[in-house]
């Protein structure tokens, strides 16, 4: 409504013409489209990783024209600590989105603090200077980075986001979730039911696809029998049975993927997009999702280069997925800003490989916890700040899943041998170390191993550097922390842009006085509003509009709208 009173008061003070927004932001002959394909909940079950189950003809040929990663790994065991750090290209403990979830916006949790995290003002979300560059950013449609949605960082997100909205001329960063294997996907529906009547839930109001979702091929089946269970689980037919689900789901996601390929080739742009692939984080299944092990932060990682120069082929170096934002700018010709923690997969990182690569577990919901792990190409190595804490801490939503309440049911009954229930209720021990090249599935603990202390030792000591030249929100108490972030329990406002015209030039600047604040604007006139245009260089308007603009710093609420008319008098350039 806000906006339609300020287009009458344009019409009513300014003469009926034409206004059009002439910025011409031109293609870089070396940015390419980015096609950005993230599953959610799934360790590397793909035919390209050697699983002979799922059926994943689409990933599969993505992959066998690209690079596989066989070492890729998120900061956190699950989604949002995880997103938070993808987005960035930093680790989510580092600028204080390590929790699950913080409890700003529409999400409540009872007796903890509401804030979202509100992480240094100068880190910004990647798209961001996508779009600062040209690119036309769409995203269909998750988030869920910890510190709101900041309306500067995509040209449009929603669930009808697609490269097909953007201005022809335009390189485009499309981003898509497939939210098939992700975990309430994996329970049967009459348990999704229950779920939503008892949380008084409406599925349609959900990102996750859980109405329709795509229909599952013949080939994609898995049986329950053919399944071959980590050692974590017991062997039960429920535990089976969601297994099996799982993975059929893989083969739904494919067909998913497969008409985003067949939109590529529609609209002959094969050939100069780039294809990535990947996971939020491990999988959906107890002992995986929200550990730190390899079944919680090993993913898959699938690059495509339509020009082959990046390579073909598997690549076992390690990848820790803040090294995603660096790499995508590269790619576009952005260079990198010095706070992000990444490397570029294809520049820095082959020319200075990781050693370590590091995963975080805060808290869950509404359960405490503080674990550290770092993972090198050989060992991982954990840190249990809480060891009192037992693994699973009685979280509701990993409870409903009925692979979960089987596991329950069988220690119940004292039929899971030790590898089957250590990991439920039992206190943890303050460290943890494996060699995941005899122990893919972590579960001999070697830390007292006396062969093994030197190598411990370098794996305690990285963590520490790390830590230390880092730092680590999860020392700070989170009330401290919300405190810090929303001082007195109230989200700060970014304060209302500037609009300044120079007459003599014609010149017109925007200002926001909140520091790391993202200005946005758009223009309206009698035919026409256009969408909300970051603000980062000087655009020209040749006739008369009205000029609204406003900002957001991110996890601080949106400024007020500042507005201002352009008649006839002058015509003016905006400049940063």
């Amino acid at each position: 409504m806000k906006t339609k009173t300020y287009f009458l008061l344009f019409i009513l003070v300014t003469a009926l013409s034409s206004c059009t927004n002439t910025e011409n932001q031109e293609q870089k002959l070396n940015q390419p489209n980015i096609l950005w394909i993230m599953a959610e909940d799934l360790s590397p079950h793909l035919g390209c990783y050697g699983d002979s189950l799922v059926y994943t003809p689409n990933i599969d040929k993505i992959a066998s024209e690209g690079i596989v990663f066989t070492k890729a790994f998120t900061c956190a065991g699950v989604c949002a600590p995880s997103r938070a750090g993808i987005i960035t290209g930093m680790y989510s403990t580092t600028i204080g989105t390590q929790h699950m979830r913080q409890a700003g916006g529409v999400i409540a949790l009872e007796g903890f603090p509401k804030y979202n995290a509100a992480p240094e003002p100068n880190i910004k979300a990647f798209p961001e200077y996508l779009r600062a560059a040209g690119y036309y950013t769409c995203n269909n449609r998750k988030t869920d980075y910890q510190f709101g949605e900041p309306f500067t960082i995509w040209d449009d997100c929603s669930k009808s986001a697609h490269w097909r909205n953007r201005p022809k001329d335009k390189p485009f960063f499309a981003c898509f979730t497939f939210e098939s294997s992700h975990e309430i996907n994996v329970w049967p529906d009459e348990v999704k039911e229950n779920f939503y009547a008892k949380k008084n839930i409406n599925p349609h109001n959900l990102v996750y696809d859980v109405v329709n979702r795509p229909p599952l091929p013949k080939k994609g089946i898995v049986k329950p029998e053919d399944i071959v269970l980590p050692p974590y689980l017991p062997d039960t037919k429920t535990v089976r049975e969601d297994f099996a689900r799982l993975l059929s789901n893989v083969s739904r996601m494919d067909q998913q993927v497969a008409k985003l390929l067949k939109e590529l080739e529609e609209d002959e742009l094969t050939e100069n997009t780039v294809i990535f692939f990947m996971a939020d984080h491990g999988n959906c299944f107890p002992r995986a999702k929200r550990w730190v092990y390899d079944s919680g932060t090993l993913t898959p990682l699938v690059i495509k280069d339509p020009t082959g120069k990046l390579g073909i082929g598997y690549d076992s170096s390690l990848v820790s997925f803040t090294d995603l934002a660096p790499t995508v700018l590269n790619m576009a010709g952005v260079h990198p800003p010095e706070h992000m923690q990444g490397k570029d997969i294809f520049g820095e990182l082959k020319e200075n490989p990781h050693q370590y690569v590091f995963m975080s577990r805060d808290r869950m919901d509404n359960r405490y916890d503080m674990i550290r792990a770092v993972r090198s190409d050989k060992f991982r190595y954990i840190k249990n700040y809480n060891p009192e804490t037992h693994y699973t801490q009685e979280i509701e939503f990993m409870y409903e899943m009925p692979a979960m309440q089987s596991i329950l049911d069988e220690e119940s009954k004292g039929n899971l041998n030790n590898t089957q229930s250590y990991w439920l209720f039992n206190s943890k021990p303050e460290e943890e170390f494996y060699d995941l090249s005899k122990d893919p599935h972590e579960i001999k603990n070697l830390i007292d191993n006396k062969n093994l202390q030197e190598e411990i030792e370098k794996h305690r000591t990285a963590l520490a550097d790390f830590q230390k030249k880092y730092g680590d929100w999860g020392f700070m108490d989170e009330y401290e922390q919300a405190e810090i972030m929303w001082p007195g329990g109230k989200q700060p406002q970014t304060e209302k842009p500037k609009i300044d015209i120079n007459k003599e030039t014609g010149v017109v600047t925007i200002n926001c006085s909140t520091e790391g604040a993202s200005i946005g604007y758009k223009i309206m006139n009698v035919w026409e509003e256009t969408d909300w245009q970051l603000y980062t260089k000087e655009i020209i308007i040749n006739s008369p509009c009205l000029l609204i603009a406003k900002a957001v710093r991110y996890g601080w609420k949106e400024s007020e709208e500042s507005t201002t008319i352009i008649n006839e008098d002058f015509f003016c350039k905006i400049k940063q």
